[in-house]
């Protein structure tokens, strides 16, 4: 069982998400992801050049899980056959946690793997799905933005990554072609600077959190300090 899955669209989508899952592995949490295209639609690097570049980044991820499918890139669909494709995957690894793109995100690829993982979801914890008897729902999911000029709400969650800030500059170089490296960074200050930390990335939520410890409230928070 995975504690965080990341569902992402593109080689290099992961890296809104990249500090949360460096933060975890730092815990001792078990994560993974799964990266739907090749993207080798983009203007910028081949097919193969671009799966190499995600190869590197999931090793300095440290993944207990990853699988990289060949949905056609700039292609995604929202249809039966794609959510066909997610279900199993979700019922193997069983995350408790499942982070995608946010549904108002740039490019319709988001919007379409967004759409996907919603539905594969639901369908895969329904128990009469399977043939093994089992149920599965995760205590969460997550979604984040890769692009905050098409979507402009605010997070809601700050999650500080200053900690992480170096390993997720290095997950970013390892996309050369994308040249990512300073937009990100610069997204990563500025949710930074709403969460009262040095760096940050921002998360959605559409289900309310669910909390049974009230010291939760009671973290330091840096916010005028």
């Amino acid at each position: 069982m995975l504690d965080y899955l990341v569902i992402t669209a593109h080689p290099d989508d992961e890296s809104a998400a990249a500090g949360l899952l460096l933060t975890a592995k730092s815990h001792g949490l078990k994560t993974g992801m799964i990266t739907l295209t090749q993207g080798e639609a983009g203007g910028f690097a081949d097919a193969v050049e671009r799966t190499a570049e995600l190869h590197k980044a999931v090793s300095l991820l440290s993944l207990d899980y990853f699988r990289h499918l060949d949905l056609p890139d700039a292609n995604v669909e929202f249809n039966s056959v794609t959510v066909a494709r997610i279900i199993p995957l979700l019922r193997e690894v069983a995350p408790r946690v499942v982070l995608t793109i946010h549904p108002d995100d740039y490019h319709p690829d988001h919007l379409a793997v967004s759409r996907i993982v919603d539905k594969a979801v639901f369908t895969a914890g329904l128990k009469k799905y399977a043939n093994d008897d089992k149920t599965w729902h995760p205590s969460q999911v997550l979604y984040f933005s890769l692009d905050p000029r098409t979507n402009s709400s605010r997070p809601d969650i700050i999650f500080d990554i200053s900690p992480v800030i170096e390993k997720k500059r290095a997950i970013l170089r390892s996309y050369a072609s994308q040249q990512i490296e300073q937009f990100m960074e610069s997204n990563a200050r500025y949710l930074g600077m709403l969460g009262g930390f040095d760096f940050a990335e921002g998360f959605y939520i559409r289900q309310p959190l669910r909390l049974t410890d009230p010291k939760i409230f009671l973290n330091h928070n840096k916010i005028g300090r």
